[in-house]
Parts: C-alpha cells; sequence; structure tokens
C-alpha cells in the first residue's frame, strides 16, 4: 500500500512512534477485517481480543482522549478530530470493496470493472458490428439514460456519489460493544449491498430500448403453444453468436419456464452465501442464470427488475456487458451541524463516486412474458 501522509501532523506522528508504523497498524485491521490470524511486531500469534484492543488504543489516541473516554467526551473529540479517523478507517474499506468485486462469481462472469487507482480511464470500447445499447444509473436514482451507440465508439460510464450511514457502528466499536471485523463488515456489507442493487437493476433494464414485436424481441405467453418460439430465438442467439447461450431472469421470471418444462435447481454452493449470486439450472440444455430480485431504497414494495422479463445471452467470455468504473474517491463524511440528529450523534456516511452501465456489443434476445389469456 502507499506511504500514508495524514492531514494532521499529529496523527503522523503517533504513527511515527509505534514500531511498525501505520503500515503495520493497516496489516493488523486487514487481517481483523477479513479474519485472517493476526501477529505482533515479532511475530508471534497474538488473539483477536489483543488485535482489537490495540486498535482502540492507537484510535483514542488519535481522537487526543483517554482510552475507554465514553458519552459526550467521546463525541466531542470525534468533532474534533473527525478527519483523522475518516483518513484511518477508510484505507481499510478502500481494500475490502475491491475485494470484494473481485470474488464476487456474478461479477467475474457479467461484469468488467475498471479502477482509477490502477490508472484505468473511465472509456469501454467496442469494436463489434451490431448496434449496441447502453444503459447507465442517474444520480443515487434507479433512473435510466438511454442511447445507441454506433460501430466503434467508446463509451464514459456516467458516475455519482453513493453512500452508506455508519455513525451507529463507529460508536459501537470505541465502546467495545463489536469488534473492528463486526465495524468494518456492517459497512462492507451495506455497501455490497448498494452495489448489488445497482448492478442488477441496471440489468434489469438490457434491451429495453429495442423495437419490440422483430426478431430479437418476443411479446408471449410462456405456454405449449409459444414454446417453438422461444426455442427458435434461442437458436437465433446461438448461430448470431456462434455460440452457447444463458437464460436470465428473475427467480420468479424463470419459474414461468415450468410450464414448458421441468426445472432442476442446482444448489447454491455455501461459500458463495456472501455474495449475491443466481441460482444456476438448465432449460432445454440452456443454462439458466438468475437475476436477484432488488428493491428499491427504503422501499420494500418497488422492484427494480421486471420479474415478466427473460434476456437470451451468448455465453461468451468477451461479453461482460455490464460496466463498473470506480473513481477510487472513496471518503467518510458527515452532516456536520446541518442536519443535526435529535440525539446529537452525527451522521457518517462512507461514501464513494463510481458508476454502473450496460454496453452491449452482441446480438441478444429479449422475452417479455405476456399474460396467459385462455379462451
Amino acid at each position: 500500500m502507499p506511504k500514508m501522509v495524514f492531514t494532521n501532523d499529529n496523527t503522523n506522528k503517533i504513527f511515527a512512534n509505534t514500531t511498525c508504523g501505520f503500515d503495520g497498524y493497516y496489516d493488523l485491521m486487514d487481517d481483523l477485517a477479513n479474519g485472517r490470524a493476526c501477529y505482533n511486531k515479532e511475530g508471534k500469534e497474538v488473539s483477536k481480543e489483543k488485535a482489537n484492543a490495540e486498535l482502540r488504543k492507537v484510535m483514542y489516541n488519535v481522537l487526543g482522549v483517554e482510552e475507554g473516554t465514553k458519552g459526550t467526551k467521546l463525541l466531542q473529540a470525534m468533532r474534533r478530530h473527525k478527519i483523522d479517523v475518516y483518513e484511518v478507517t477508510e484505507t481499510t474499506l478502500e481494500n475490502m470493496i475491491k475485494t470484494g468485486w473481485g470474488a464476487n462469481p456474478f461479477f467475474n462472469e457479467y461484469v468488467e470493472i475498471k479502477n482509477a487507482d490502477d490508472d484505468e480511464i473511465n472509456e469501454f470500447y467496442t469494436d463489434t458490428p451490431c448496434t449496441l445499447t447502453v444503459s447507465e444509473l442517474s444520480g443515487g436514482h434507479h433512473n435510466l439514460f438511454r442511447q445507441r451507440l454506433p460501430e466503434g465508439q467508446g463509451f464514459s460510464v456516467k458516475t455519482s456519489w453513493y453512500g452508506v450511514k455508519i455513525y451507529t457502528e463507529y460508536f459501537r466499536f470505541l465502546t467495545g460493544k463489536v469488534d473492528w471485523a463486526g465495524f468494518i463488515n456492517k459497512v462492507y456489507e451495506a455497501f455490497d449491498k448498494k452495489v448489488n442493487s445497482m448492478v442488477y437493476a441496471t440489468l434489469g433494464t438490457a434491451g429495453d430500448a429495442l423495437p419490440t414485436g422483430g426478431q430479437w424481441v418476443k411479446n408471449i405467453p410462456l405456454t405449449q403453444e409459444t414454446k417453438p418460439i422461444l426455442i427458435e430465438l434461442i437458436q437465433d442467439v446461438q448461430t448470431a453468436n456462434e455460440s452457447d447461450v444463458v437464460i436470465m431472469g428473475t427467480k420468479v421470471a424463470l419459474s414461468k419456464l415450468a410450464d414448458l418444462e421441468k426445472v432442476e435447481w442446482i444448489a447454491e454452493q455455501a461459500k458463495f452465501d456472501r455474495y449475491t449470486t443466481g441460482r444456476v439450472g438448465y432449460f432445454e440444455g440452456v443454462k439458466l442464470a438468475e437475476i436477484p430480485q432488488v428493491f428499491a431504497d427504503n422501499d420494500t414494495t418497488t422492484k427494480l427488475v421486471s420479474n415478466d422479463k427473460l434476456l437470451i445471452m451468448p455465453a461468451v467470455s468477451d461479453n461482460k456487458f455490464i460496466k463498473i468504473y470506480n473513481e477510487g474517491l472513496a471518503q467518510i463524511r458527515d452532516t456536520e451541524d446541518k442536519n443535526t440528529n435529535t440525539d446529537m450523534t452525527l451522521d457518517f456516511e462512507y461514501q464513494r463516486k463510481m458508476g454502473v452501465g450496460i454496453i452491449i456489443g452482441r446480438v441478444f434476445g429479449i422475452v417479455n412474458i405476456t399474460a396467459n389469456i385462455s379462451g
């Protein structure tokens, strides 16, 4: 990791006067957050309790108060030294987010990620001959812009700030109610959920700008009578891409294939429990991939992914059609005094600037599932 230079000279002195400096402190934070064994400066393994106690000791030093300080004095110290605490904490969270993206199997298969910190520019390019459809999220909302891109044109993903509130969890860590891993993972899981909801909601809009009723978009009920139409669409996508295909949809959408053929689900492996991945099965020998359903922020009734749409996508390695650009500007902010809470707490919020978009440069199919009207 790069050498840390803190805004506050006193914080720089605190780490300069420790045996292992900030690098050693960071390693301790990172090991605890990821559940790895922890070691002291002599290389001897130490318990998680002692490691957490060491983190709290240094954090109280950064705050300029005695270890164990609580209540109003702790809140006042946090107001005075909030930037120093943010700078120390942001480093661990940044690494957790990137590690989580890299380990998510759904992301590995369908998502291309670029990071400004890795000197990658915000540009995604395709030279494929077919018409492209692009969707992107605007601001912090699930409103979508769509446009067509001609062959051989680059596209930059629109980025915005996204954040999750963390003030309660941080004070719980300082007062010993949760350990460092509990605090960091609480923030990580909240932001990971945010990113996943953005990705899946964007995926659910794939092809919305394409004309309906043509060769690649079918508006049909899923019945034995319409099954040949679905099979032909699958065959057309396979032929156009000279590849296998995958049928993507929510659990509800995929379940509607049961009227055509018995679908046998393959159980998810326990190691994937932490990540939001889809269940996988087969229809007529074609792989199925579940798109997890997500709700709008603070709304458990508004669903962001259609339960009446199936995507017939080519299963090829160069079709990572979901694009994420991470500007690497992670930071922790607070409300300052503009919106002070009635309980006098601070609204710490972990934020990062990023964007999610879709660029589909290969022929694909869409089935908009309509009601089965019996006569």
